[in-house]
């Protein structure tokens, strides 16, 4: 059973996510109605390390015994991880799972060194072919006054100026600004501003 899954980091807002894999439905469900990404050990590894993980007892907790039952009962009890750091905010993990352990050295250095080629390509296809529509469907809908307004504030234009050149009131300025502050879900209108140039809104 493979699983790939990928974190982007970004200035404001919630990070970007994505996560594609074959495991068992059923698992699928019980892992996020349970919330077991949170105390993930594998999660938690790929964050914060790039070397390749091989899984055991011993990297879980008390509080994450209970993901490792479940892995176990739907055939995932045994595997390895192989991260992909790119930059200081990009993360990926690609992870082997099966119902048995490694039979013998060799085959688990095959699996690794197999492990981290695969893991680099389903990265690099991932950020160049996927990410894009990922991106895209995580975009707001804004209204075209919305965008308009965006990029006028995005330009430097005060909400006064952005008005003379919409030929709107600066009260409905104001009004636009807090529906793309709320859609985007930040405070301010240099966070907007961010949000949507990593959202492709603004070139």
């Amino acid at each position: 059973n493979v699983l790939y899954g990928i974190r982007i980091e970004v200035p404001v807002g919630e990070p970007i996510q994505h996560i594609a894999s074959g495991y068992p439905d059923e698992y699928k469900r019980v892992y996020l109605e349970r919330e077991f990404i949170a105390r993930d050990p594998t999660v938690y590894h790929a964050l914060t390390k790039p070397q390749l993980l091989v899984w055991n007892e011993g990297i879980y907790s008390a509080k994450s015994h209970d993901i490792m039952e479940e892995s176990r009962k739907y055939g995932l009890g045994h595997g390895l991880s192989a991260p992909v750091h790119e930059g200081a905010s990009i993360r990926g993990m690609l992870s082997l799972a099966r119902d048995k352990p490694f039979e013998n050295p060799g085959e688990r250095e095959h699996l690794e060194a197999g492990a981290n080629v695969l893991a680099n390509a389903v990265h690099v296809a991932t950020t160049k072919i996927i990410l894009p529509d990922i991106v895209a469907e995580q975009r707001p809908a804004l209204s075209d006054r919305e965008l308009e307004c965006l990029r006028w504030v995005a330009q430097g234009k005060s909400n006064f100026a952005i008005g003379r050149l919409m030929s709107i009131s600066e009260g409905t300025v104001k009004f636009h600004m807090a529906n793309i502050l709320e859609k985007f879900g930040v405070a301010t209108r240099q966070q907007a501003i961010t949000r949507g140039v990593l959202l492709g809104l603004i070139s």
